[in-house]
């Protein structure tokens, strides 16, 4: 398809919008390639076009290049949010989406719908955190201003986004450390956005098969790492050893 071969040089690691992406917002384009790896799992198990997906994933938080530092993914311990009042921060944090279509717009060649599923990945959600910091009674002041996702392909990357970011959060934090807390990520984040009117387009079949490839797929990128022994240890290093030696 001529979509598909489109996107191909989109996808190049090579290409300059990755490169300034790599090296302005570090933290954020290794959540995305997060988001990418699950989101072509869910594609092929869904049969839709995998090279798209891929390519919504990879550029949906582009937009963050603009204040990288007040996103966590990519704060050393100084968090700027600390001393703005929460709506400030509100308004920080939520036009990364408009940014990242903005920033997609001046690509020469880039799929319209590829712009539009972007645009729909955080849909007219509350930003939680800071609406509760704020102690408001009022969500709707608190809400994205985006459009709920209107195809199957937006409403992944909504579910898988969401995941991603609140599994890692949790990981960082020393409480995602056996599947069942993997899976309760990804039961509660469903089950919210579900709630919330987000998700009216799925039907429950391929939220079943979402579901599924998401606690396989966060069970490979945040399992807990094994605690060796020190005769662990040393048979690992003889193995080392005699693999230098052949």
């Amino acid at each position: 398809m001529e979509t598909e071969r489109n996107l191909k040089k989109f996808l190049d690691p090579t290409f300059y919008m990755l490169e300034s992406f790599r090296e302005k917002a570090p933290g954020t384009f290794k959540h995305c390639q997060n988001v990418v790896s699950i989101c072509e799992s869910i594609a092929i198990e869904l049969s839709l076009d995998v090279d798209m997906m891929r390519c919504v994933s990879l550029y949906h938080d582009i937009g963050k290049i603009y204040f990288p530092e007040f996103f966590s993914e990519n704060q050393d311990g100084k968090n700027p949010h600390d001393n703005l009042d929460p709506f400030m921060s509100y308004h920080i944090i939520t036009r990364h989406v408009g940014d990242s279509v903005l920033l997609l717009l001046q690509i020469e060649d880039i799929p319209r719908i590829v712009i539009e599923i972007i645009s729909q990945h955080h849909g007219n959600t509350v930003l939680r955190y800071f609406y509760e910091k704020s102690g408001s009674t009022i969500d709707a002041k608190w809400r994205y201003k985006g459009k709920s996702p209107d195809t199957t392909e937006a409403a992944i990357l909504m579910i898988v986004d969401s995941v991603e970011a609140t599994a890692r959060s949790l990981f960082n934090a020393g409480q995602l450390s056996d599947s069942e807390s993997r899976k309760n990520v990804v039961k509660t984040t469903i089950e919210r956005l579900v709630d919330d009117n987000q998700l009216d387009n799925m039907t429950i079949g391929v939220l079943k098969v979402v579901r599924n490839v998401l606690v396989k797929e966060l069970d490979t990128i945040y399992h807990k790492r094994e605690v060796y022994t020190e005769i662990d240890k040393k048979r690992i290093k003889d193995a080392k050893d005699t693999v230098k030696e052949i």
